[in-house]
């Protein structure tokens, strides 16, 4: 956890600076060599070292893989997609969890997950650049070219001028660069971004706590594994139809609350004897899913609230905050069985009331800038001129999702 910290604090400002495609196939190299190495270590000290820096890499390839995504779908597929990427992790789990079960020894487990890296680096010449980053820095012609590459890999034949898109000659190209102060210099992102980081803080804590201590919820330890990865997935598919329903800041206040509310009702259960204690342990479960329902939406809110020039840096930020709950999760168990499960069940409530505060962002176009956000609560105009505007945005999210639709031809 500690190396995913740092590799969400660096890698989440670099990709905003040199792009989605670069900062992931760095990573994911890194990744590659750390992993494999670390199978033929035999010294505790390198190989200690080499997990920190497994970590650091793991925090660099998730973060961007998941901001890329969510960037370079049309608008009505990014809730599937993000909650996609939140379904493979918990089925890597249950992968995982069988793989381990027929390799005990640990240096060919080690190298049977992590040779497969090797083949995703011949991403780089199949995926292209985030053509939402590009507009973000005043290359619209790149983006351009990109909207194109999609269009004939889905095999509709189409001109260039079938996806220019539309820049106001007001729009004026900027080359400042944006990191993470520029998170808390104005006071709608500050407000917006700290209610942010306190839910990712809590959904990681709430999260590997719940499993830490739902660790004998099968005398095999390998089926344990494999359950708390198995129920995560019925919160992810509740999210795809909630999402789109209920939309984000609903979807994300009932999944922390009932998350919260199973807590209070473990406590309540466990006094109850062997059979309170099963249905503890059940209501432990549903813990678990209502706070991975909400990591899923909390990602895909998260990208859609936090404007695309700090976009990777917000999400590095929220996602340094959730590593920090993840180390002190463990820490948590030492409080008891009463104080612990209170400190989950109030941390998730609070947090599900939190997220009443920020403004709905489904069925609108995400910021491209910080005036974006700060202009939205107030209906003003903005006071400065920002690399693309909204307006430009929600045309090239139009141009993504008729690109995406392979049952229509374009001439």
């Amino acid at each position: 956890m500690v190396g995913v910290l740092l590799g969400n604090f660096v890698f989440g400002g670099v990709s905003d600076y040199i792009g989605r495609r670069s900062t992931f196939i760095f990573a994911l190299i890194g990744l590659a060599v750390v992993a494999n190495l670390s199978a033929f270590t035999h010294s505790l000290f390198f190989f200690c070292f080499l997990r920190v820096c497994i970590g650091f890499f793991v925090g660099g390839v998730g973060m961007v893989a998941y901001v890329t995504i969510t960037e370079c779908v049309g608008s009505s597929q990014k809730v599937f997609a993000g909650s996609m990427f939140q379904g493979v992790f918990s089925i890597g789990i249950m992968g995982f969890a069988l793989m381990a079960n027929f390799l005990r020894d640990w240096r060919y487990l080690v190298v049977a997950s992590s040779f497969p890296f090797c083949f995703f680096i011949f991403i780089y010449w199949i995926v292209p650049e985030s053509s939402r980053w590009l507009a973000s820095q005043g290359r619209i012609s790149e983006a351009e070219d990109i909207l194109l590459y999609i269009a004939h890999k889905n095999g509709n034949e189409v001109k260039k001028s079938a996806i220019e898109l539309v820049v106001p000659s007001k729009t004026i190209s900027s080359t400042k660069s944006y990191g993470y102060t520029d998170l808390l210099k104005t006071p709608v992102l500050r407000k917006e971004m700290l209610i942010q980081a306190f839910s990712w803080f809590t959904c990681s804590l709430v999260y590997y706590g719940l499993t830490l201590s739902a660790g004998d919820i099968a005398s095999n330890a390998y089926i344990s594994v494999a359950l708390s990865g198995l129920v995560e997935i019925p919160g992810i598919f509740f999210c795809v139809w909630c999402m789109d329903s209920l939309g984000r800041r609903k979807c994300m206040c009932l999944s922390m609350i009932t998350g919260g509310f199973s807590c209070f009702l473990v406590i309540a259960f466990s006094q109850s004897g062997e059979f309170g204690k099963s249905v503890s342990v059940v209501f432990a479960l549903i813990g678990k899913m209502g706070l991975s329902a909400a990591f899923s939406v909390v990602y895909i809110y998260s990208c859609e609230l936090i404007p695309t020039v700090v976009r990777n840096s917000g999400i590095g930020f929220c996602s340094i905050c959730a590593r920090i709950a993840g180390i002190l999760a463990p820490m948590a168990t030492s409080l008891g069985f009463f104080n612990m499960y209170a400190l989950f069940g109030f941390t998730s409530v609070i947090s599900g009331v939190l997220n009443l505060k920020l403004p709905e962002t489904f069925g609108m176009t995400s910021p491209e800038s910080i005036d974006d956000v700060e202009n939205r609560t107030t209906n003003k105009q903005p006071t400065s001129t920002t690399m693309v505007d909204s307006e430009t945005v929600h045309d090239m999210e139009e141009r993504i999702s008729m690109l995406q639709n392979t049952d229509t031809s374009v001439t």
